[in-house]
């Protein structure tokens, strides 16, 4: 019965905002864990607004438990990244969302890295396109520590990330992308400029041109004069 499960869910969400995860951490966390699947069986339900309600619970979870969801978030990862590719725009941002709010308040492993690499190989395009927003998440949350970010391979999964969708056959995944080449710009400038120097002079032209560009209008007017010489030399 839908509306059963619906109604549960709500008063999930309500005891959320109660004392019970702090005063009873221990016995909420095991329900919560023994629930997993019936909160996931809600979330990809056809219904609306029962499945948003449980992408809503997710988002709460994540926020209120932080680092306490680590040993749900594989599975809570692997159900939302999935509903991203759904005909359903309504259920695809809310897939989006939700994998973006586990982003910010779960611990970093290289793991939950290994599915924004996925999700820019996926044969829909609006993974793809999502997976921009939550690798520029990931690395606003390591700006504090990138040794261990790059000891744990992770900054080399963000690269392969980002190269793949700056040379993307589509045109909205390259523009999401574009926004965190120059968020990973910020932290590793010099590993940045190897990614650039890989690009065609065209793709590099509108890298360039980004508005997130701290040097935008010089970079590209640069740019445009070696393309110039180099069609003239031709």
């Amino acid at each position: 019965n839908w509306g059963n499960r619906d109604k549960s869910v709500t008063k999930m969400r309500r005891l959320l905002k109660g004392n019970a995860p702090t005063d009873y951490h221990i016995l909420f966390m095991s329900s919560i864990k023994h629930m997993q699947a019936g909160i996931i069986k809600v979330a990809n339900s056809l219904r609306t607004t029962t499945s948003t309600n449980a992408c809503y619970l997710v988002q709460e979870l994540a926020r209120t438990l932080g680092p306490a969801l680590d040993s749900m978030v594989e599975i809570y990862l692997q159900t939302f990244v999935k509903m991203c590719a759904a005909t359903k725009h309504i259920a695809a941002q809310n897939g989006n969302q939700t994998v973006d709010t586990i982003y910010q308040y779960v611990s970093y492993n290289i793991r939950t890295m290994q599915h924004v690499w996925i999700a820019c190989q996926d044969k829909n395009v609006q993974p793809r396109t999502f997976a921009s927003g939550w690798l520029r998440t990931i690395l606003s949350r390591q700006v504090g520590a990138k040794t261990h970010f790059e000891s744990t391979g992770g900054l080399e999964l963000a690269e392969k990330c980002v190269k793949h969708g700056l040379n993307d056959s589509q045109p909205k995944v390259k523009e999401a992308m574009r926004a965190t080449y120059w968020a990973l710009a910020k932290i590793w400038p010099n590993r940045a400029e190897l990614i650039m120097n890989t690009l065609d002079p065209k793709a590099k032209i509108a890298l360039e041109k980004h508005s997130l560009n701290p040097n935008a209008s010089t970079s590209s007017a640069s740019t445009l004069r070696t393309v110039s010489y180099t069609h003239l030399r031709a």
